[in-house]
């Protein structure tokens, strides 16, 4: 049995034996795997029972041997009930969590008369039981109490299910005669075929994340399919009945789409003069293209006598995984006016009934029509997720907004859909890092000049240059005697002695200003952290420098700072910009360590460490 760590993709076979009367932990001929939130479920073929492995070490604490005989699958429900296959016996049986036979289940299952060939078995939604079955050629599936509820439906044809699994509102089943898997929904609704992959499958897995495991033999190697990665090769959209109005038909239908090399959008239609019931396969006729006058797609056999409802299809589908075709606009129209009407009448009855007129002024009614059409796309082209991709820098610019050029389409679009949120704390410094990440795609870290000010505080510690700064200049500016003071003598307090003031360092200050130079070096000044191996490139660099100019408030300044992994404590030591928290140290290795470097031999104070007595082999040293 092989064991795979999820984390660390590490691989290794846990121990097997073919001996009779294996001791627990032993395995012959495992077959069968199971997951509960008490342990491993594996089935134990070679010596006819169920072994379980207790997490989180794996230690077997519980054999089933209650009448089994060739036991080759097993599966847990959401009660941690185990159920099991035996091919020997062509039945399923029912265990509880803790190993004790459920006969209740059993001789309800067995009352079916449904099972024959049991090849198969896993758990599904609402603890539903899926089997698939050999002489039947079907996936039968039983409820919690071993009633059955329903085949699931051969999409193919002639089909032969094998493994199976369920994902979340998923079951995947391998048919063995077309080597394809094929996807039901949770109700046994038909979905897709899986594409990309077709061969033989001896087990079926799903994690969970919903990655789908194929195992396509016995030795170790299995595929994986993402579920995030994942995508439909067709699917359609329909809608309708559309009601043009009493005596009245449809005149033209169309689809705005946009359809990459390796996709397609199919249209098609269905007229009748009723609105039920509904289109069946057989009434619904192709378009020729996206946008076709209704007149010449007529229903198949004898036309109705008026086509006053509608119905549209479209079928989206493509052969390239990273492609789609997107579907933005479907829409029909009724006539309209009549250009007839701007003419004599004469001309109307003259047209009557080839209605050669009729048809010609329709033609440039259709011509002129786009103009109309452009005016009446006017709330579409202001909507972010509808508007054509050319009209999104348009679209931008009347919300200011520069689009960044490494911005896809969908992102482009979702960007317009943010503006307003992104403008309500433009300025600040996250906003400055939103912006900068748009542009760039790194997040910088900003930290504002005054957070960093030191405040000296009296009765503390106070160092200098750490929590204590001096100012730039004297805070009290340049003091003059005042002679209006009347406080003011010959011997003046306040007179400024000789060597005190530098010329053109410092002033005289207003009232109102007095302490400003304390503040003046981190005053509307921050500091803008990017890491320097995230901007190697110079137009990179360059861009930020750009992008920061452009959203910082005007009255502010900033330092742009490529931090180097380089820790100085006091200096330069921020948890997550420039600094990692650290593992725990190496193992020591003889040969390789070096005494009072790496390691230390503990001991008594003011004491060698001796070895016997202060480093014990296994107990305060360990040996790598």
């Amino acid at each position: 049995m092989l064991f795979v760590d999820g984390t660390c993709a590490a691989r290794a076979w846990l121990p097997a034996t073919t001996m009779p009367g294996a001791t627990p932990g032993q395995l012959d001929h495992p077959r069968g795997l199971a997951v509960s939130a008490d342990g491993l479920w594996v089935a134990d073929t070679g010596n006819r029972r169920i072994q379980r492995f207790g997490f989180p070490d794996l230690e077997p604490d519980l054999d089933v041997i209650d009448g089994i005989q060739q036991p080759t699958g097993v599966a847990t429900d959401s009660h941690g009930r185990l159920y099991v296959l035996d091919r020997s016996l062509n039945k399923i049986r029912r265990f509880t969590r803790h190993g004790l036979a459920d006969l209740a289940y059993d001789l309800a299952l067995a009352a079916s008369g449904k099972l024959i060939d049991p090849l198969f078995l896993t758990i599904g939604d609402g603890d539903l039981l899926c089997v698939s079955d050999g002489v039947a050629s079907t996936v039968r599936c039983f409820d919690e109490t071993g009633a059955f509820v329903r085949d699931l439906a051969a999409p193919l044809g002639i089909w032969q299910p094998g493994a199976l699994t369920c994902g979340i509102g998923r079951l995947f089943v391998a048919d063995g005669v077309s080597g394809q898997i094929i996807a039901f929904l949770a109700d046994g609704t038909y979905w897709c075929e899986l594409p990309l992959f077709r061969g033989t499958v001896s087990a079926l897995a799903v994690t969970d994340t919903d990655d789908l495991l194929i195992k396509t033999g016995l030795d170790d190697t299995y595929i994986a399919f993402s579920a995030a990665k994942s995508y439909a090769a067709t699917g359609s959209a329909t809608s309708g009945p559309y009601d043009a109005g009493a005596k009245l038909e449809w005149f033209r239908a169309a689809a705005e789409a946009e359809t990459p090399l390796g996709t397609a959008i199919v249209l098609e239609v269905a007229q009748w003069d009723a609105a039920v019931p509904p289109p069946d396969p057989g009434d619904w006729v192709r378009a020729l293209a996206l946008d076709t006058l209704l007149a010449t797609l007529l229903p198949p056999g004898p036309p109705p006598a008026l086509r006053r409802f509608l119905w549209l299809r479209a079928t989206l589908s493509t052969s390239q995984p990273a492609l789609s075709p997107v579907l933005r606009n479907l829409r029909a129209e009724t006539p309209g006016e009549d250009y007839r009407d701007y003419l004599p009448e004469i001309y109307r009855r003259s047209d009557e009934p080839a209605l050669f007129l009729y048809r010609l002024l329709n033609l440039t009614r259709t011509e002129l029509g786009t103009i109309g059409e452009h005016i009446d796309a006017l709330p579409q082209l202001l909507a972010p997720g509808f508007a054509p991709a050319s009209a999104l820098p348009w679209l931008a610019g009347w919300l200011g907004l520069e689009l960044p050029r490494i911005a896809t389409e969908a992102e482009a679009r979702e960007l317009i859909s943010r503006a307003i949120a992104l403008y309500r704390r433009r300025g600040t410094s996250a906003g400055i890092s939103d912006f900068v990440e748009i542009h760039t795609g790194v997040r910088p870290s900003i930290v504002e000049a005054f957070e960093e000010r030191g405040v000296w505080v009296l009765d503390v510690a106070s160092s200098l240059g750490f929590d204590t700064g001096l100012p730039a200049i004297d805070p009290l500016g340049m003091v003059v005697p005042d002679a209006a003071n009347p406080l003011a003598g010959a011997t003046a307090c306040c007179t400024t002695p000789i060597g005190a003031t530098v010329v053109g360092e410092a002033g005289p200050l207003p009232v109102s200003e007095l302490g400003a130079p304390l503040f003046i070096d981190t005053a509307y000044r921050f500091t803008v952290f990017l890491p320097a191996y995230r901007a190697t490139d110079a137009s990179l660099r360059a861009e930020v420098r750009r992008v920061i100019d452009a959203e910082k408030p005007a009255h502010t300044d900033y330092h742009l700072c490529l931090v180097e992994p380089d820790m100085r404590v006091g200096f330069q030591a921020q948890v997550g910009i420039d600094t990692i928290v650290g593992g725990p140290p190496p193992r020591l290795r003889l040969g390789a360590t070096r005494l009072g470097v790496e390691t230390n031999l503990p001991g008594t104070a003011g004491e060698a460490g001796r070895i016997g007595q202060g480093a014990r082999i296994g107990h305060t040293t360990v040996l790598g």
